[in-house]
């Protein structure tokens, strides 16, 4: 069927047809492109149609007037395949020009009207420029009732300025009731289109009457071509009979009737644009945080979604407000309180009154709790370290420290030199069979902590070898090298009271003998260099 058609399509349409054309019916797609092909012929022929006889001289202003409307036409008829910004900075250039002109040509109107004029029809050209020259935050900007209502207001002041237009056009009478007519009707045009959309589902014929909408590239070429006629008082306008009553039918066509609701999906996820109502509520956020006109939305993007029929934002809504109301009579509601709470928060924070706290409320209260739980556990660990003594304390030295240690996940503790990196060597202790102390590089793990009681922890650091091993009252006693390179070997911190270890190595650089006595809850970790060893 595409092949069929392309043909018409191309010579009508002026681009190749897309691949939804192949799924339009063949007939009245080649009628629509027939009566496209009409509408076509009689545009191009009011655009070459030669100007009316002159009447009288026209000034300098209105010959560049003319040019200018002509250049507009142009530009707009031909497609563009320039980059945005630099078709609507062409366009800019072409129109602002033509504002400024008409508020100078025509006559019969006030110097107030001419301001308010150019005032109405800046403002839709400025927020052009804006979006065509903002970055790639346009999703987010979207989203911004500030920007919603900007174009809101750009539509109005366009609205407004063709109407400004042609009453100014009337008032200066050189400008034929055809002409008048025909740009009336381009507030028409938009609601033929949408109705048709509204028939067809959208598709091809959706296309063939956009491209139908020739009413304003008709007024351009007709208000250049009558700018040579001699402006006159005319009777005042009679707009026929039937074009208000044809306007009204269509626009209660379009609308519909009241049986036939206006029905939102922003929850959706279909396409783009439901998608970019719901950016940023993935999850239920707390009321508290939420401005007052933005909770509805909110919960329409945080509810659960149905897996049946399609539910409208009013349908949702409605059941929302409806559990507000059973959970108010004390019955039972499936909703959960948190999501109820941004449709009415004062009836859910009566049992709930945690729901009605903004983030940083509960993060404060969070930090609370968490500095309780820092002091208790300082606090233990103070306690702790007062019952730990010294297991050998005729062997005195300036260089020592006891504290205790404890981990539910009974995870070693370690001495290393802080300058270097050792996490190869954590690899290789851990790839090892270790007992209870095991080595390597700039690096010492002690794996004799238990769930059940904390470990005396007692290091300390000699110049020379310590006497010979002593076993007696020992589990175990281990010895091993580890080296420090920067002349540092470090304690980790061993509990939450923070008693600081001095630094073990003593004679700066070079490598160290570490011997391990351990036993049930108590370690003694000697420390000297191995190069001094007995």
């Amino acid at each position: 069927m595409i092949g069929t058609a392309t043909p018409a399509w191309l010579l009508t349409m002026w681009y190749p047809p897309d691949e939804f054309v192949g799924r339009s019916s063949l007939v009245p797609l080649l009628g629509g492109l027939l009566l496209l092909g009409l509408v076509n012929a009689w545009m191009l022929w009011e655009i070459l149609r030669p100007p009316t006889p002159v009447a009288v001289p026209m000034g300098r202003a209105a010959r560049w007037l003319r040019l200018l409307l002509y250049a507009e036409v142009l530009w707009l008829l031909i497609p563009s395949f320039f980059p945005g910004p630099i078709e609507t900075v062409i366009g800019l250039a072409l129109w602002v020009p033509v504002l400024v002109l008409f508020a100078v040509v025509p006559t019969g109107s006030s110097r107030l009207f001419r301001l308010a004029l150019l005032l109405f029809g800046l403002v839709e050209p400025v927020v052009s420029l804006v979006n065509s020259l903002a970055d790639d935050s346009e999703f987010q900007l979207f989203m911004s009732p500030a920007y919603r209502a900007t174009l809101m207001a750009a539509g109005l002041a366009s609205f407004v300025l063709m109407v400004m237009l042609l009453l100014a056009q009337r008032r200066d009478g050189r400008w034929s009731r055809t002409t008048l007519l025909i740009g009336v009707g381009t507030f028409v045009s938009p609601f033929l289109v949408e109705l048709v959309d509204a028939l067809t589902s959208g598709g091809a014929i959706e296309s063939i009457a956009e491209a139908m909408d020739v009413l304003y590239l008709v007024w351009l070429a007709r208000t250049a071509r009558e700018l040579n006629r001699e402006p006159a008082r005319k009777a005042p306008l009679r707009v026929p009979p039937a074009v208000p009553a044809v306007a009204a039918a269509l626009l209660v066509m379009v609308v519909g009737s009241e049986g036939r609701p206006h029905l939102t999906y922003t929850w959706l996820v279909d396409g783009p644009d439901e998608l970019m109502e719901c950016v940023g509520w993935s999850k239920p956020a707390r009321v508290a945080d939420i401005p007052a006109h933005e909770r509805d939305r909110a919960y329409l993007c945080s509810v659960n979604k149905p897996s049946g029929p399609h539910l409208s934002d009013q349908e949702l809504l409605g059941k929302g407000w409806d559990a507000c109301a059973r959970f108010a009579a004390d019955e039972p509601v499936r909703a959960r309180p948190a999501l109820l709470a941004l449709l009415c928060p004062e009836v859910i924070g009566r049992k709930y009154p945690d729901l009605l706290l903004s983030s940083a409320q509960i993060d404060q209260r969070q930090a609370a709790k968490d500095d309780l739980v820092r002091e208790q556990l300082a606090r233990e660990a103070r306690e702790e370290d007062a019952r730990c003594r010294d297991p050998w304390p005729t062997l005195r030295t300036r260089f020592q420290a006891t504290a205790s240690y404890y981990d539910w996940d009974t995870q070693p503790y370690g001495i290393y030199d802080p300058e270097a990196d050792i996490e190869q060597d954590s690899d290789v202790i851990w790839d090892s069979d270790v007992d209870a102390l095991g080595t390597s590089g700039e690096l010492a793990l002690f794996f004799t902590s238990t769930q059940d009681w904390a470990t005396c922890v007692t290091a300390k650091a000699l110049n020379s070898a310590p006497p010979p091993l002593r076993r007696k009252g020992w589990d175990k006693v281990v010895e091993a090298d580890i080296i420090s390179e920067s002349g540092q070997l470090v304690m980790e911190t061993l509990s939450a009271s923070r008693v600081r270890f001095p630094n073990l190595a003593r004679s700066g650089p070079g490598r160290y003998r570490l011997r391990l006595y351990t036993r049930p809850g108590v370690d003694l970790i000697l420390i000297y260099p191995a190069r001094r060893a007995a």
